[in-house]
């Protein structure tokens, strides 16, 4: 018999790596793309390295965990396009924080960028990350991601209301009665 929610080892992940992922690019967006590349920045640059680098792993661990648990059973009352809409939406999302991750990483390395901040070289910051192609990579995978993040709770919402089944419920903590 499938469960009727994701494991509790996934629920964890989804909802911890959901908080990280809106702070990490709502803070990388509106605050650390605006400050300018001074001495000042370091700071706010490895809090956004660290939590780069641990999305990064938790991604990793959480597609290890996905494969590992039996899943819910497939939502009944769509239709194939949107069932598959739905699985290419969280293929691309797991697609897209692992390729912000490398961006990042090789980002890190061609400007000395990983050595000031964990091993305090005196280089100076870049002038601008954004002259760098993998710079702007970086920031347009940024964009992809959050439009990606509002596709998938539009399409949970939007689920819900037309169909009046709580599928929060899926990926939240069973009740003890629903473990099976």
């Amino acid at each position: 018999m499938m469960p009727k929610t994701y494991s509790n080892p996934l629920v964890i992940l989804h909802w911890f790596q959901g908080i990280l992922l809106t702070f990490i690019l709502v803070s990388g967006t509106l605050v650390l793309s605006n400050i300018p590349n001074t001495i000042a920045k370091i700071g706010s640059l490895k809090v956004h390295i660290v939590l780069g680098l641990f999305i990064f792993l938790l991604t990793i661990v959480r597609l290890i965990v996905l494969a590992k648990y039996p899943k819910p059973a497939k939502l009944t009352q769509m239709g194939i396009l949107r069932e598959k809409l739905i699985s290419l939406n969280h293929l691309l999302i797991y697609m897209v924080i692992l390729a912000m991750a490398v961006s990042g990483i090789v980002l890190g390395r061609m400007t000395g960028l990983s050595e000031i901040i964990f091993f305090g070289s005196t280089l100076a910051l870049p002038e601008n990350f954004k002259a760098l192609t993998v710079g702007v990579v970086h920031g347009m995978l940024s964009k992809v991601l959050i439009a990606l993040i509002v596709i998938h709770i539009i399409g949970v919402f939007s689920y819900m209301l037309k169909t009046k089944e709580n599928i929060l419920k899926r990926m939240w903590f069973p009740k003890p009665k629903d473990r099976r």
